[in-house]
């Protein structure tokens, strides 16, 4: 039987829309109008690992079904998807090409170069080891962290059985590299330099996620992100609880209480900076992208200062979540800019998952269950808070991933 280009196409996008991180309830969401427009009948089951697809009227229907890996934020082939089906739409260009250009999409788009992605996650690491109010000795750590992060990265995509196990790797790494500074050059924190140095490991966007899902009643996938965030958050201890091991019990009690640095704009401009350079290229986000970029974590990072300091503190992640969501909704309505690449760097800024990490550096350092337990509750109130925000502001500015015009293709 010859394929149907129209279900082809259908298929194709859901596939790269997963693989570009979208969320399991926000593919279904988006797939099911998208189908109406190009005159197909479907009913698409999505899942963090599997999408099954049924196209055609009841009791005639033909099942695809694609098994996949848990896709990862990729914000310049989500602005390629718009284009193309903005294209589509609008009849700049056949059908027959769009499926092409779907399927050559990695080779249009291939991800940035190794060296640039590593100090990439030094940029990052550092702007948050300000955030977190680390001194100097603080951010040179947690930059060789990262550094070696992006490294480690490199070498474990290439053996399938090292990559099960690059957060062990990664985590041990940072541990020894805290260790090394501190007994050679000078003592640092222990929880701020882990902690921004593994910081793109931390799995807090995938708890958001979950509870996403979770929250638009999609229980399956919610759960299974839930999973995969606790696998990554138990990797993390074990690499740390190896390093702590080999260290011994005194390393894990002498770093020293960390005396938070006051608010400064030129400290608080230089983590925005560093955050969204960092953030543009692990995001794989387009140049022209960057602004928007910048945009979204100064907004995160502003709203969530100015909301700190209000009456209204203890929501200030449902806030700022509802500010950052309402831009990034009205930016994808107003200025068709695309929603993920407003949303996703925001929200990336926003999540707790450091809270989740050090609540595990706690247990495994100094058996402080208590404290670890108390920021864990924290984490998991803070992520609650940021999907009551999402939620909110698609109820107030509805938006959708890929931009749909009320006249589709025919």
């Amino acid at each position: 039987m010859e394929a149907d280009e129209n279900a082809v196409f259908l298929v194709q996008l859901a596939r790269e829309l997963h693989r570009a991180g979208v969320a399991s309830d926000q593919l279904e969401r988006t797939i099911v109008p998208i189908a109406q427009t190009l005159g197909l009948q479907v009913e698409i089951f999505a899942l963090p690992t599997n999408i099954t697809i049924a196209i055609g009227p009841q009791y005639e229907q033909h099942i695809i079904m694609l098994r996949l890996s848990p896709g990862r934020p990729n914000l310049r082939k989500l602005a390629l998807l718009n284009e193309i089906f903005d294209e589509l739409q609008s009849r700049r260009t056949t059908l027959a090409r769009a499926i092409a250009q779907l399927r050559d999409i990695d080779r249009i788009c291939p991800p940035p170069p190794a060296a640039s992605w590593i100090v990439a996650l030094g940029c990052i690491a550092v702007g948050v080891a300000i955030l977190l109010g680390g001194g100097k000795s603080e951010l040179i750590v947690a930059a060789l962290i990262g550094l070696a992060t992006g490294v480690l990265s490199y070498f474990t995509t290439r053996n399938p059985v090292m990559n099960r196990l690059y957060e062990v790797f990664a985590a041990f790494c940072a541990t020894m590299i805290v260790a090394v500074f501190s007994h050679y050059v000078a003592p640092v924190n222990l929880y701020v330099s882990i902690v921004a140095g593994v910081v793109v490991l931390l799995p807090g966007y995938s708890l958001t996620l979950a509870l996403h899902e979770l929250a638009n009643g999609d229980l399956i996938a919610g759960t299974a992100r839930l999973g995969r965030v606790l696998v990554v958050l138990l990797a993390l201890a074990c690499g740390t609880f190896l390093g702590l091991a080999l260290l011994g019990p005194n390393f894990s009690t002498a770093a020293p209480a960390l005396a938070h640095r006051p608010f400064s704009a030129p400290y608080w401009a230089a983590a925005v900076v560093l955050l969204s350079i960092g953030l543009s290229v692990d995001l794989d986000a387009r140049v022209r992208d960057f602004a928007w970029v910048f945009l979204a974590s100064a907004l995160a990072l502003g709203s969530t200062l100015f909301f700190s300091r209000l009456p209204t503190h203890n929501v200030t992640p449902f806030l700022s979540a509802l500010v950052c969501g309402l831009v990034a909704n009205g930016g994808a309505r107003f200025l068709r800019v695309p929603q993920p690449v407003l949303l996703v760097p925001g929200i990336t800024v926003l999540v707790p998952g450091s809270l989740s990490y050090e609540s595990l550096l706690s247990i495994v350092s100094s058996r402080n269950y208590d404290i670890a337990f108390a920021m864990a509750v924290n984490a998991v109130i803070a992520a609650i808070l940021i999907v009551a925000g999402l939620l909110l502001s698609q109820l107030l500015v509805p938006a959708a991933p890929l931009r749909l015009r009320s006249a589709g293709h025919g």
